[in-house]
């Protein structure tokens, strides 16, 4: 068995699971770390806390010695799923696992995630923390219990979609000096590019793997997630790199093994033990849901012989006498259908009294019913198998449709939020900024630029997206605009300019990183400076701000406000 005293820390801690007395601390280190513990101290002791040497943190004594101190041992749970391969970027002291790469196409790959809860915490009381795994121990970082209903300022930062973009640790760290601190992370999707591939969550050498990215955040701030694409691993297979695997993804349905969110799922537990679930944060009803389905390219081969790969259009002609071969277009992972256990249980929270009764109303989903990204095609509606057969009725080929008549988010979805007069959704999946309101008053903000942009898809950019040819259902596929008929709404503050001159209702930029900052204040509001879709009696306003990589010095600046909610 390795040796304790060699276990390090992979990333610094980060907080979860908040509630009225106590929040979830959780790290991850390289190897077991039996005798791995939690460190809370009242905050006024932060600094003696910051000079303990690890020796002295593991010290037996060390609760009477520093009065008020908390020490709790953690329970730790190995990440079964974690692994490098050949397209890993690792980074230098990994010597094993590159000299194991020279021979294998992927190798194992030792990840523990160590948690311990701070408990008997008082609202609005913070405590300072360090923990400490075998001789290895973080940085002073400061915690709190969940603040309560009527705290007079929150500060929620709404990100997602990191996906290692090159420019996203500096734009965090501007998030943090032009918007800190935060209360809260709301992340609606995509941490990583493949979830099994370790090095992308905690070391990447080209240096911007999700944790210390958010180093500067995530160790003060609770941070709530929902299910992306990228957290959607596919079957793993011997000879396969993980890229292979993870564009492989097959419906449970057809495989048990098919698909495997252990790794996101064993780092961010839910509240409810579900994808999806509810909670209250400071008076904010924060429902996340689990919008997402796999990606596939949009290939789309009109003679079944020439499909040569598989995708969200066709099945590989190589593929079809085999089940697991196939791929089963862009399947979705949780239905939100009408009628299915998601649906249902969203119908009871919207109509619940901690939903109606709340001091805002929040939804975050990775796919949103309103977008002018790429990703917003083909419909999100569950993949309609069709198979063409020859004169003798041998199968040649397979495709599959995505009615705009079976759109779940339009069609299931969104009509709930409209009745329930939700506040304020926040999607992503589409690497860019642009928002919309509803008739009804509700708020759909995507803001999920992070660094790299699948561009926008409105008649102002002139881009329109590919559609299939009319072997598909090509009448059905949006090639510009919101499938669901808004407008984007044009940014408040300072738009992005077209080569004319005009201000731009999206942004979409290569090298721009675009975050959103939820702020709720008792009675504030948007004031005299509200602009389209903002409400001069808000309780709540986002402000959306911009960072420029290619202009580093410049700090992030706002480009759009608007007000959510009511006083």
């Amino acid at each position: 068995m390795r040796d304790e005293n060699d276990v390090s820390l992979l990333c610094e801690p980060y907080l979860v699971l908040p509630d009225a007395s106590g929040v979830e601390v959780a790290w991850v280190t390289d190897g077991e770390a039996r005798d791995s513990r939690l460190i809370v101290v009242p905050i006024e002791l932060g600094e003696r806390l910051a000079e303990l040497s690890v020796e002295e943190l593991r010290d037996p004594a060390l609760a009477s010695s520093l009065p008020g101190a908390q020490v709790t041992r953690s329970a730790g749970v190995r990440l079964p799923a974690m692994a490098e391969d050949r397209e890993s970027f690792l980074p230098a002291g990994l010597e094993d696992l590159r000299n194991a790469l020279e021979t294998e196409t992927t190798v194992m790959r030792e990840v523990w995630r160590q948690s311990a809860r701070a408990s008997g915490l008082v609202p609005g009381v913070g405590c300072a923390y360090r923990v400490v795994s075998g001789a290895a121990a973080s940085r002073v970082a400061r915690l709190s219990a969940a603040p309560p209903a009527d705290a007079p300022l929150l500060r929620l930062l709404l990100t997602s979609d990191h996906q290692l973009g090159a420019p996203v640790p500096a734009a965090m760290r501007h998030a943090s000096e032009a918007a800190g601190p935060f209360d809260a992370v709301l992340y609606a999707g995509d941490f990583v590019n493949v979830p099994d591939r370790a090095s992308e969550w905690f070391d990447d050498a080209r240096g911007s793997a999700f944790f210390p990215s958010m180093r500067d955040i995530l160790p003060s701030t609770p941070i709530f997630s929902v299910v992306g694409n990228h957290e959607v691993q596919g079957r793993r297979e011997p000879g396969r790199t993980l890229s292979e695997s993870f564009e492989g993804a097959l419906p449970v349905r057809v495989s048990d093994d098919g698909l495997s969110l252990s790794n996101y799922e064993t780092l961010f537990p839910s509240p409810s033990g579900s994808r999806f679930y509810a909670v209250t944060f400071g008076g904010v009803r924060i429902v996340a849901l689990s919008a997402t389905r796999v990606w596939r390219s949009d290939r789309a081969d009109d003679d079944p012989a020439a499909r040569l790969v598989s995708s969200r259009y066709q099945e590989a002609a190589h593929a079809l006498g085999d089940p697991l071969a196939q791929r089963y277009g862009s399947h979705i992972i949780d239905d939100l259908q009408a009628g299915s256990p998601q649906y249902e249980w969203l119908r009871r929270e919207l109509a619940s009294p901690a939903f109606t009764e709340a001091r805002l109303r929040v939804v975050v989903m990775h796919e949103s019913p309103h977008s002018i990204g790429v990703n917003a095609m083909p419909h999100f509606a569950h993949p309609v198998r069709l198979e063409e057969r020859d004169g003798l009725g041998e199968l040649t080929g397979v495709r599959y449709d995505y009615p705009s008549a079976e759109s779940i988010l339009l069609r299931d979805i969104a009509p709930l939020f409209e009745a329930a007069r939700v506040d304020l959704v926040i999607g992503g999946h589409s690497h860019l900024w642009s928002r919309f309101a509803s008739a009804a008053g509700v708020q759909y903000l995507e803001t999920s630029h992070a660094g790299s942009t699948h561009g926008a898809f409105d008649q102002s950019s002139g881009r329109r997206r590919t559609r299939p040819s009319f072997r598909w259902n090509a009448h059905d596929a949006v090639a510009q605009g919101d499938a669901g008929g808004l407008d984007p709404i044009v940014p408040t503050r300072a738009p992005r300019l077209g080569a004319a001159g005009e201000p731009l209702l999206y942004v979409a930029e290569p090298g721009l990183s675009v975050f959103s900052v939820l702020t709720v204040s008792a009675g504030a509001g948007a004031g005299a400076g509200a602009g389209a879709g903002e409400k001069a009696d808000a309780a709540a306003v986002v402000e959306s701000y911009v960072y420029d990589a290619r202009t580093p010095e410049v700090p992030a600046q706002v480009f759009d406000a608007f007000g959510v909610g009511e006083a």
